[in-house]
């Protein structure tokens, strides 16, 4: 798998397409992928949204660092929660209980992301004593909230409710009495790349910002609860060991492992966390080693991006 040659970058191919294949391709909800949807609906044939996995690349994506792992969904899209997509249909339905090698292969890449502190992006630094003194973390018990980017798909399509920000970090704050509440600022708009979904500078007369780049993992080690929209970071804490509460309906919420302020009736199912793992970062990612130019899997991915990180 090519993943330069999946890179969508005009409307050629699906053009192309109402003409042969009629397999239409396009990103998400971006504008190829509602292209890709209006040319399925229009001409019939099949599409298939695609969109970066959960363990993306050393770099990020917006500075131009290769991709390791791609989802293909033909449902829909996961971080759409308005409608099903192929993630949910595999959490609603799989048989994860008689699936012994699945699931050992879940619990072992879990231990070796914490060991190894792998994220979605991994070229930052991990939280040392310096950071954590600066920041008086360690101090107490702690909670935080992660902002994310405006204008993320996952918040249009991510069942809401209406809730804003402000409302959010309010809850953290009146939720969690004689605690300090921090807010971790998203690595693309520290990068200054795009802008954040939060009022930075009035959420500072409310909690401790984090202005740093560091590693997510390394970081939510030091929390023992975290507040969300969608951000694909709260899953993260939740394989950490931390507690998750969410505004909005990210793939992980709705199965019994996150306090949901937002509903979704089609998840009625309960799973572990390791469950949702498996699914997700296993059964519906593909991977791909843009250096060896390979098809691959999620241990080679970490071992490769450890072994970057490693020098």
């Amino acid at each position: 798998m090519d993943l330069k040659s999946l890179n969508i970058s005009s409307y050629l191919v699906n053009i192309y397409a109402v003409f042969t294949t009629k397999q239409f391709k396009g990103w998400g909800r971006k504008k190829t992928g509602r292209f890709a949807s209006w040319c399925q609906k229009t001409f019939g044939g099949s599409v298939t949204l695609l969109e970066d996995g959960f363990i993306r690349s050393i770099g990020l994506g917006v500075d131009g660092s290769p991709s390791f792992s791609l989802v293909e969904d033909d449902i829909g899209i996961y971080y759409d929660a308005t409608t099903p997509s192929r993630l949910e249909n595999i959490l609603g339905s799989y048989d994860f209980a008689n699936d012994t090698k699945l699931m050992h292969d879940a619990s072992r890449a879990i231990a070796f992301m914490l060991e190894h502190h792998i994220s979605k992006y991994n070229n930052t630094p991990l939280v040392d004593d310096i950071f954590c003194k600066k920041y008086g973390l360690g101090e107490q018990k702690s909670v935080l909230v992660i902002a994310q980017t405006a204008g993320d798909a996952s918040l249009e399509y991510g069942m809401l409710d209406d809730f804003s920000t402000d409302e959010m970090v309010n809850a953290a704050i009146a939720e969690n009495p004689d605690v300090k509440v921090y807010l971790k600022i998203h690595p693309d708009v520290l990068s200054g790349k795009k802008s954040s979904d939060i009022d930075i500078a009035k959420a500072k007369e409310q909690c401790i910002i984090i202005e740093e780049n560091v590693n997510p993992i390394s970081l939510l080690k030091h929390f023992s609860k975290v507040y969300t929209k969608t951000s694909g970071m709260g899953f993260e804490a939740l394989l950490c060991g931390c507690e998750c509460v969410c505004f909005g309906m990210p793939f992980y919420a709705g199965w019994g492992i996150t306090d949901d302020r937002s509903q979704c009736k089609r998840r009625k199912r309960k799973l572990s966390v390791e469950e949702i793992f498996a699914a997700a970062y296993i059964l519906y990612t593909r991977y791909y080693n843009p250096y060896t130019k390979k098809e691959s899997d999620i241990f080679d991915t970490i071992e490769r991006i450890r072994g970057v990180n490693n020098g």
